[in-house]
């Protein structure tokens, strides 16, 4: 029985990254679902579409043959909410969120709405992964290199290779294929890329651009400095915030502060 895999993005139904992460999945001979936002949703992170009602309309022709393909009018963790409990009857065997236009790396990540999609399996027990083109959004890109690694990663998973239920943060740097030097497995580097630019007393605009690199910042093993120096950054991600470290430290202190 061909294995399931569900995909979805932030950038809408029409992003040619979804359709390369399709082509990427069915080149695999896997049952291919995708359900993704009607519109373009980008940095909405993990939120969920609670005051509308949410409709799911078929795209008939997808531009990858043999997909199933959905777009839903809400959030992305919305449509991969949507996917798992309205169109899909089994659960899938691995989720993928992607192929974003643009990385999301360091601080960043949090507020991704291509994480906050691959989360959502992730949080069902369903390996989850999120990927991103380290491009301009903007502009219009070859996806071959995007493409052939999405390919790498989900056959690891469907192959049978990687930990049940992992979330993968996986970011691809904007070098030809032959250019990557390899995979890199990283932690998130604690700096972001958005910005305010002011444009007058009281107004601006958040935008996402690039900083300048000394050589340690950002440090080496860090999913910025993988990107930077052409690997393709892989992060472990987990769904749990607490901070176990100062569990206990701060116990004894706050029941030192109830006692006094």
């Amino acid at each position: 029985m061909p294995r399931r895999i569900l995909i979805s993005n932030d950038d809408g139904y029409e992003s040619p990254g979804l359709w390369a992460l399709a082509r990427a999945c069915r080149s695999l001979d896997c049952d291919v679902t995708v359900v993704a936002p009607s519109k373009n949703q980008s940095a909405v992170g993990g939120s969920l579409t609670l005051r509308q009602e949410l409709n799911w309309t078929r795209i008939e022709d997808p531009p990858v043959p043999g997909v199933d393909a959905w777009h839903v009018n809400g959030s992305p963790a919305s449509a991969v909410i949507v996917g798992l409990n309205g169109v899909l009857g089994e659960e899938p065997d691995l989720l993928v969120s992607g192929i974003n236009r643009g990385a999301n790396i360091g601080n960043d990540l949090t507020a991704s709405g291509t994480v906050g999609a691959a989360l959502q399996g992730h949080y069902r027990g369903i390996t989850s992964l999120a990927i991103s083109y380290a491009m301009d959004p903007r502009a219009e890109v070859d996806w071959d290199a995007a493409e052939r690694v999405a390919a790498i990663f989900c056959r690891e998973e469907i192959e049978g290779r990687l930990p049940k239920s992992i979330f993968l943060n996986v970011n691809i740097p904007l070098v030809p294929f032959e250019e990557i030097k390899g995979i890199l497995v990283t932690r998130v580097a604690r700096r972001g890329y958005f910005h305010l630019e002011v444009q007058g007393e009281t107004k601006g605009i958040l935008t996402r651009g690039p900083f300048e690199p000394t050589p340690l910042d950002p440090p080496p093993g860090t999913d910025i400095w993988a990107i930077m120096n052409k690997y393709v950054s892989v992060s472990p991600l987990q769904a749990n915030f607490t901070d176990h470290h100062v569990i206990d430290a701060l116990g004894e202190r706050f029941n030192a502060a109830w006692s006094e």
